[in-house]
């Protein structure tokens, strides 16, 4: 059960919404790797390999019976050995100068066995006596030439020490009969040592050799009994150097035929590749892609998680210590239409619902705190506290609320451009324009929208935080709280000004935008921190522009509830 809410848990759109945010990235990675692909492609010289095939079967040379001492030695030694001996230095040092290879740029070097060495590679095939030789080579017929040379020098080299072996021992055989010490290293031999017919002989003689010598310790040499023990003796003798002397003759016999014949022989000889083993162009090419793929989304991942950016409800309630209000997603504008837009235009569209969702959750914090006004802002410019102030301002007009919206950013003024009204009278005409000051109505215009008035920044006056730290501005809010329903004030970003502060002073309600996965937690973290030891309750936290790539469980969820029956 706990692994089914684990998977619950896990939302797999919000991971592919990660990926299709940065997907730019993942592309350039994609890119980059497919390029490093392809000019290896280019750049890299054709490498040639072919392979020879060998039969390397068990030595039977010297093994008279299965008592023989190279009878001792496993199969599995043997073999290691052999494919030990195919890369031997003695045995590439004469491929390497049969082959002149001296003469070839890839093996020009003083000890060019070694990377001859590099360029071939012996493969036994399993449970079977075959053994692949295979060779590298810039040169599709020098790599064939290395392969068969090599198979060829080693069997030509196996032949000959067995033959040499082979008339050694025969050799050896002969010169037996020569002399007694000759005779004494014959009857060692292990044939003759092990033959049950001259172990049975060398019994009786010693039992003959004990009666005799009873006999003689009571009678003479002359006695009949000890003459006939003396030619017993002598008999036995005789048949024992006879059967030994027929043993010899027989391994002479065999010895001559067994290393007349070599155990390894080549199978198939290596032929001339027609293509290049490396480079493996469309292999390449797709480790390319798929490497690349999953480097860019572990990238994108690993980028994501140190990401300080808030992202979800979760961080901008865990990282700021706000409580979160909504969210309000991206939606791209037309040409010619207002930010508000969406508010106006019958039916449900997401954003909308959205945004009269904050608008609820405002309308209980306002209610509980008697407040008729209220701050909009962020930690900095670019987050859409102007958007967001702009529908909310709609929204609450529309509930039947006579709504006063006041461009509070006397520096960097936008309001004017959201409603397409004049800039020419506003907040900064309350201190300059002598005909007109103390007269706060006459600097309010209406909008387009029913019960909606907007007072823009007016124009740009010098000292804006001078002006906001006068006692007009307090005088102008208590009169707006007194003609209006609700107050919102469009304050300018907290860093790097004090103006929002200065409007802090007069109303202690504020509403704190970031942007979706472009505002850093920690600077907005010191904005709150800001606005809280200014004495400012932050209400809560909006997302704005909140774009994750896919539909979050909300949105699907509002996704069908909005459709038609």
């Amino acid at each position: 059960m706990n692994n089914t809410q684990e998977t619950d848990n896990l939302d797999f759109s919000y991971y592919f919404g990660v990926i299709l945010k940065r997907f730019w990235l993942l592309l350039l990675i994609v890119a980059l790797s497919v390029s490093a692909a392809v000019a290896v492609n280019i750049l890299m010289k054709p490498v040639y390999k072919t392979s020879a095939l060998m039969m390397i079967n068990r030595e039977d040379s010297g093994k008279i019976d299965n008592n023989s001492i190279s009878s001792w030695t496993s199969d599995e030694d043997y073999y290691r050995t052999q494919y030990k001996l195919l890369e031997s230095r003695t045995l590439l040092e004469q491929v390497y100068n049969d082959l002149n290879l001296q003469d070839y740029p890839e093996f020009a070097n003083p000890q060019g066995w070694q990377k001859l060495k590099n360029n071939i590679t012996v493969s036994p095939i399993p449970r079977s006596r075959l053994v692949s030789i295979e060779a590298k080579s810039y040169d599709p017929e020098l790599s064939a030439q290395i392969a068969n040379t090599l198979s060829e020098t080693f069997i030509k080299n196996n032949l000959s020490n067995r033959i040499s072996m082979g008339q050694d021992v025969i050799k050896a055989l002969e010169s037996t009969e020569a002399s007694p010490q000759e005779e004494e290293l014959l009857n060692s031999m292990p044939q003759v040592v092990n033959s049950d017919f001259i172990k049975t002989l060398k019994q009786q003689e010693a039992q003959v050799e004990g009666e005799l010598a009873n006999l003689r310790a009571k009678y003479t040499n002359n006695h009949p009994d000890v003459i006939s023990r003396i030619n017993q003796l002598k008999a036995l003798k005789n048949k024992i150097a006879l059967e030994t002397r027929r043993l010899v003759q027989s391994i002479k016999i065999e010895l001559s035929g067994q290393f007349s014949a070599n155990n390894i022989r080549i199978i198939d000889p290596a032929t001339v590749p027609q293509k290049p083993y490396l480079p493996k162009k469309m292999i390449n090419l797709a480790a390319a892609l798929l490497g690349g793929t999953l480097l860019g989304i572990i990238l994108i991942l690993i980028v994501d998680f140190l990401d300080q950016s808030v992202k979800s409800s979760e961080d901008l309630e865990a990282k700021l210590k706000i409580p979160f209000l909504g969210f309000v997603p991206y939606e791209k504008m037309k040409k010619r239409e207002t930010e508000y837009a969406v508010m106006l235009k019958e039916g449900n569209f997401l954003m909308a619902e959205n945004i009269r969702n904050i608008r609820t959750m405002l309308n209980f914090a306002l209610k509980s705190n008697d407040t008729k006004a209220i701050l909009i802002t962020s930690s900095l410019q670019g987050e859409g506290k102007s958007n967001i102030s702009s529908n909310l301002a709609v929204a609450f007009a529309q509930t039947g609320k006579k709504v006063l919206l006041v461009d509070g950013d006397l520096r960097r003024c936008r309001l004017h451009k959201v409603f397409k009204v004049s800039s020419e009278k506003g907040l900064s005409n309350l201190w300059t324009d002598d005909e007109n000051k103390n007269s706060f109505e006459a600097n309010i215009q209406p909008t387009e929208v029913k019960n909606l008035y907007i007072m823009t920044s007016g124009q740009r006056p010098p000292n804006p935080a001078e002006l906001l730290n006068t006692p007009l501005l307090d005088s102008f809010v208590k009169w707006a709280e007194e003609n209006y329903d609700l107050l919102i004030i469009d304050c300018p970003a907290l860093m790097p000004v004090s103006d929002t502060l200065l409007w802090g002073r007069l109303i202690d309600k504020a509403l704190f935008v970031v942007r979706y996965g472009k505002t850093n937690a920690k600077i907005s973290k010191i904005a709150v921190e800001r606005l809280q030891q200014a004495s400012v309750k932050v209400l809560g936290g909006v997302i704005s522009q909140y774009n994750p790539g896919g539909l979050t469980g909300y949105q699907k969820s509002y996704h069908y509830y909005s459709q038609e029956k």
